[in-house]
């Protein structure tokens, strides 16, 4: 029995292939794989770099005493008060105005160093920009820098 002619055109010749050519892909993959292997022989001499760190000029220097305790951190909650105004609640005051809070930071100074004072405001949504600025500022004026909004 005589088998009919193959086709010759490009319809004969798409439906033989039965899927994509996996040779470029192959070709790439190595290439890269070739690419790093050599890069990794050229860079194992860096990984033992000179590191310059500044050398300790004298032992006696004063080390830090390893008993002494962390700055004492305040939370201070700020949020809108019937007024409309905004107050502050916290440091043994509840619902208290920007006023009494700016005499209680003072007092607080007066009973600790400044540097060891930390002062965390946590704002509710419907406080006003304008007093936590001006609570900020408060803080400012008393001398303590260590001062975080959330």
């Amino acid at each position: 029995m005589r088998r009919p002619f193959r086709r010759r055109d490009a319809l004969g010749r798409l439906t033989l292939s039965y899927g994509p050519s996996m040779t470029p892909m192959v070709d790439v993959v190595l290439v890269i794989l070739i690419f790093f292997m050599a890069s990794a022989t050229l860079a194992g001499p860096e990984w033992f770099l000179d590191v310059a760190l500044p050398k300790r000029e004298s032992s006696d220097a004063i080390e830090p005493d390893p008993f002494a305790l962390p700055p004492a951190r305040f939370v201070v909650r700020l949020e809108r008060g019937e007024d409309g105004q905004t107050v502050a609640t916290g440091l043994g005051l509840e619902g208290a105005s920007l006023e009494r809070l700016e005499d209680r930071l003072e007092a607080l100074v007066r009973e600790a160093p400044r540097d060891q004072i930390v002062i965390l405001f946590e704002v509710r949504d419907e406080a006003g920009y304008a007093g936590v600025v001006r609570a900020c500022e408060a803080c400012r004026a008393v001398g303590i820098e260590q001062v975080g909004v959330r």
